[in-house]
């Protein structure tokens, strides 16, 4: 192509208008001199090097299992050639930009009239209509020069809106609004019994933590002090934040991560990290951390529409001609990166069953897959409930003594239709082929009668949720008062203290875990109780729904391998390890 031609292929439509989230309201032009934040993601190297390093050390049968790679090692495994990156750098500076270079980004802080001049567009500011925050972002057009082309795969933060935390906090009000309190309520004494976690303990060389996205709000330590005296879970703090801590308004989410994830991880080390970006500048400030700047286990509750991770670039637009599919692509790349380095990534399915919070009213011709839950570097942690009929009550920790705890019960699939507030989320990526760790369970899946009509989902994609476990009526303590929690952001960050206690057990970082759970599985498959009854057809907002992933034994996309057995956990993963020497 000429010159001129390649110029004219890239000048692509953003369309931020079009793909506007309800929950934000353009306010007209951002103004010129606001600086906005935005990391440009420039060619990785060696990717199918990186890929199978990251199989082999996730692999508990493969030699070269556990063996990990520092940050540094990484990082120049995979940097961009030097003279690309600093073509990019030179085209970035000459606009006015402040920027650092990582291995395979720029990380750079510029002004609306730079951005707005850099890409011949303009920036519009949109308002969220219940917090009230403010971002710029691209609306309409915008041009790449030629010369950037295959230097820039795309840039992200000026496109898209902020992902909601994922779950539904609620007190529970009579017809006169007066607060009454949850009938029956989840406490870490009730994990603790389902799960045999009794006596389980951790070890203060595991670090865990709970990551939350786009500056959420934190927790409050006065809160997570009487929640450890009302369940009588050992004692525990916070010993390292990262990133923005505003204790002012603590806000559900962020206190159920950090009270479950500390009251299951029991002796392990607790960090709370607030990332200002989404997922692949998470990706990036993990590996560039040092050596000592990255937790071992770290639990995402967040996830929307892997479709919909729409980013600018010069190849493609952003929700147009698989834009969403090369960030994706290159993101979970990244989620490798990170396995490699020793790092366990869990993230929440999703509470929008099947069909996602971009498909509300089951719209959609297709079902709808959640990310980063799809990514095949992730473990994916699903939500179950226990049903009425089965249920157990008691407890001896204060707050049961005045409240109605649940003690056991049989779990089945978190849903509206069960009386729940979320719908357990799960599917198959359409940008991820299936992995060969998962591929015998989820061939087994295939063949049952727990999936939808061919032609409703990618039947080769990898297959999530990995496992689950209790999503629905936590207590949590926000504010002074107690809350009831619904959603996989309470089943992600107990799964996550599940897998602290493995990393203790087994004295060392675990990095890409599924692989290691799905030969658990293998080995001894009581290990994880099956969930055999419930589907995730319903979403949040409805259950006028007919389709979906029906739990079926073995692994499904509702539940996936189950929850957990911990003891049977442990000895299953001793054995498979003990078999290696």
């Amino acid at each position: 192509l000429l010159k001129k031609d390649v110029a004219a292929l890239a000048i692509l439509a953003a369309a931020a208008a079009a793909t506007a989230h309800p929950m934000w309201t353009r306010v007209g032009r951002a103004p010129s001199t606001e600086v906005v934040d935005f990391t440009v993601a420039t060619p990785m190297t060696n990717e199918a090097q990186l890929l199978r390093f990251v199989d082999e050390v996730s692999d508990p049968t493969s030699p070269n299992y556990g063996k990990f790679l520092s940050k540094d090692e990484v990082n120049a495994m995979t940097a961009t050639p030097r003279w690309m990156s600093n073509a990019v750098l030179v085209w970035l500076h000459q606009h006015g930009h402040s920027c650092t270079p990582r291995s395979d980004s720029i990380k750079c802080r510029g002004t609306v009239a730079n951005v707005e001049r850099m890409l011949s567009t303009r920036l519009n500011s949109y308002k969220h209509t219940k917090s009230g925050d403010l971002v710029h972002r691209v609306d309409g057009d915008y041009t790449f020069p030629a010369e950037m082309v295959g230097k820039v795969e795309f840039i992200s933060g000026l496109h898209g809106f902020p992902v909601e935390h994922l779950g539904r906090a609620h007190f529970r009000r009579d017809s006169q609004g007066r607060k009454l309190q949850a009938q029956q309520y989840v406490v870490p004494e009730t994990i603790s019994n389902l799960y045999g976690l009794k006596g389980a303990s951790g070890s203060a060389s595991v670090t865990q933590a709970a990551a939350e996205f786009q500056d959420y709000p934190a927790f409050a330590t006065s809160d997570l002090t009487t929640f450890i005296q009302q369940t009588a879970v050992p004692s525990f703090s916070i010993a390292k934040t990262i990133g923005p801590f505003d204790q002012s308004n603590p806000q559900p989410e962020s206190t159920l991560d950090v009270q479950y994830l500390g009251a299951v991880g029991t002796g392990n080390t607790n960090w709370y990290w607030t990332e200002a970006g989404w997922m692949f500048e998470f990706s990036q400030d993990l590996l560039n951390a040092g050596a000592s700047g990255s937790p071992n286990i770290i639990s995402m509750s967040y996830g929307w529409s892997e479709a919909d991770q729409c980013q600018i670039s010069p190849s493609s637009g952003p929700c147009q001609a698989g834009g969403s599919a090369a960030f994706v692509t290159r993101t979970n790349s990244e989620f490798a990166k990170v396995a490699a380095t020793g790092i366990t990534l869990l993230a929440s399915s999703g509470d929008s069953g099947a069909h996602g919070r971009t498909d509300p009213l089951c719209q959609n011709a297709v079902l709808s897959p959640t990310y980063p839950a799809a990514s095949p570097y992730v473990l994916a942690v699903g939500a179950t409930m226990i049903s009425s009929a089965s249920a157990q009550t008691g407890g001896s920790s204060p707050f049961c003594q005045s409240n109605t705890c649940l003690t056991g019960g049989t779990e089945i699939v978190c849903s509206p239709a069960q009386g729940a507030l979320i719908a357990s989320g799960g599917g198959f990526s359409n940008v991820a082929p299936r992995p060969a760790y998962q591929d015998a369970q989820v061939a087994a899946f295939l063949k049952s009668n727990g999936v939808p009509p061919t032609g409703d989902y990618n039947s080769t994609g990898r297959g999530y949720p990995d496992v689950a476990a209790l999503g629905h009526s936590y207590y949590i303590e926000l504010s002074g008062e107690a809350m009831a929690v619904d959603g996989t952001s309470c089943s992600s960050p107990v799964f996550a203290g599940v897998v602290g206690l493995l990393a203790a057990k087994k004295g060392g970082p675990l990095g890409h875990v599924a692989p290691l759970l799905y030969k658990i599985y293998e080995k001894d498959n009581s290990a994880f109780t099956d969930i055999t009854s419930g589907n995730n057809f319903c979403t949040e907002t409805t259950c006028d729904c007919t389709d979906g992933y029906t739990a079926v034994k073995g692994w499904d996309a509702a539940s996936g391998l189950g929850t957990p057995v911990f003891p049977k956990m442990v000895s299953a993963m001793q054995a498979i390890l003990a078999a290696r020497k």
